[in-house]
C-alpha cells in the first residue's frame, strides 16, 4: 500500500486527546498535560475525547497513565471533586495518624498496601513501664489513602513529596485503640506483602529480648519463602493441616501390645497406632507344655483323643493367668 508521508493512502484515523504525563486522580486536568494523537479510526475507544473543551474544568475519578487515551468513563462531570469518603467500607472507619518518612518507608506506601502498625513506648515507671518496649497493636491493616502527590518540574521531569499522614481503615474497636496509642508513644507502619494474611504472635519485645539470642538472622530462603515444589508435596492448606494433626495424634497414642499365641509359644509384639505395623517384641518368649495323655499298651492302643476346649482353657489360664480367648483391649 502506498503511504503519503506517515499515513497509509485510504485508512482513516481520527484525532484523540493522550495523556502525556501520569495525571493523578483528582488533579484538574490543563492543556500542558494532553496532546491530540492520530489513531486509526476502527482502534478509537469508546468514549474517546476529541475537544479540549470537553476536558474543561474536569477531574479524572483514577490515576491517568501516560500516553493513555482520556476517556469519558474515566473523568469526573465538569466542577465535580472526587469524594472518596462514599469509597469506605460499610462497618469501617478512617483513621488518619501522622508518619514518619524514615521509620514508616512513607515514600514507598500507596493505597491498597497492608502494613502492620508498630507501637513504640519509653521508659516510664510513674506511668506503670518499667523499660522501653515495643508491640505489634494491629496487623494486616489496609491503607485507604496517602496526601503524597506528584509535582511535575519546570523540565517535564517528577518530583514526589514524602507522605506526612496516612489514613487507615479500621473497625470502631481498632479505631479506639489506635487513637490510644498514639497519646501513650509513637505509632509506626510495617509494610507487608499484599499476599501475606498470616498473623504472628511474636509481637511484644524489651530491651531484654534486644539482648538476647532470638530471632537475629535471616537466610535467603526465608525471604524467598516456600517452593512450589514444597508447597504440593506437603498438600497444602487443608490437607496440610490434616497430616499435621495425624501426625501429632500418633505422637500422643501409645502403641498396643497384641499377644501372639503360636504351636508351641507365645509371643507379646507391639504395634503403631496409626500404620499397624509391628514395632518390636516386648516380652520373651514362653512355652505352653501341651497336656500328657498316659499311654497304653500297644495291643490295646487307641487313637489319642484330643484334649476338650474347657480343659484347653483351663490349662492356658493355669499357665498365663488371663483366660481364653484373649481380651485385645
Amino acid at each position: 500500500m502506498e503511504k503519503n508521508g506517515d499515513t497509509p493512502v485510504g485508512y482513516e484515523t481520527e484525532s484523540i486527546y493522550v495523556a502525556l504525563v501520569n495525571i493523578n486522580l483528582n488533579d484538574p486536568i490543563d492543556a500542558s498535560m494532553v496532546q491530540l494523537q492520530d489513531w486509526p479510526k476502527d482502534k478509537v475507544p469508546q468514549g474517546a475525547i476529541t475537544t479540549l473543551e470537553e476536558l474543561e474544568n474536569r477531574r479524572p475519578r483514577a490515576t491517568i497513565i501516560q500516553g493513555e487515551p482520556l476517556l469519558e468513563g474515566k473523568l469526573l462531570a465538569q466542577g465535580e471533586v472526587h469524594d472518596p469518603i462514599g469509597n469506605i467500607p460499610p462497618g469501617m472507619r478512617l483513621k488518619t495518624i501522622s508518619v514518619d518518612a524514615e521509620k514508616s518507608a512513607a515514600g514507598l506506601l500507596s493505597p491498597g498496601d497492608r502494613v502492620d502498625i508498630q507501637l513504640f513506648v519509653n521508659r516510664n515507671p510513674g506511668a506503670g513501664i518499667p523499660s522501653a518496649r515495643t508491640k505489634v497493636i494491629l496487623q494486616n491493616i489496609r491503607i485507604f489513602a496517602v496526601d503524597q502527590t506528584v509535582q511535575r518540574a519546570a523540565d517535564g521531569g517528577e518530583g514526589r513529596t514524602i507522605a506526612k499522614t496516612v489514613s487507615l481503615v479500621l473497625t470502631p474497636g481498632q479505631a479506639n485503640k489506635v487513637a490510644l496509642a498514639e497519646q501513650i508513644g509513637e505509632l509506626n507502619l510495617i509494610p507487608r506483602s499484599p499476599d501475606d494474611e498470616a498473623v504472628t504472635d511474636d509481637t511484644d519485645m524489651n530491651l531484654a529480648d534486644i539482648w538476647g539470642d532470638g530471632d537475629s538472622r535471616n537466610t535467603r530462603a526465608r525471604e524467598q519463602g516456600p517452593r512450589p515444589e514444597e508447597s504440593r508435596s506437603n498438600g497444602g492448606g487443608l490437607l496440610s493441616g490434616l497430616m499435621q494433626q495425624i501426625q501429632k495424634a500418633a505422637a500422643e497414642r501409645p502403641p498396643f501390645v497384641m499377644t501372639i499365641l503360636e504351636a508351641e509359644q507365645v509371643r507379646e509384639v507391639e504395634f503403631d497406632p496409626i500404620t499397624g505395623k509391628p514395632i518390636r517384641d516386648t516380652g520373651a518368649d514362653r512355652t505352653v507344655t501341651a497336656p500328657q495323655v498316659p499311654a497304653t499298651p500297644a495291643s490295646t492302643q487307641t487313637p489319642a483323643t484330643p484334649p476338650s476346649l474347657e480343659a484347653a482353657e483351663q490349662e492356658f489360664e493355669k499357665e498365663f493367668g488371663a483366660s481364653f480367648p484373649i481380651d485385645f483391649e
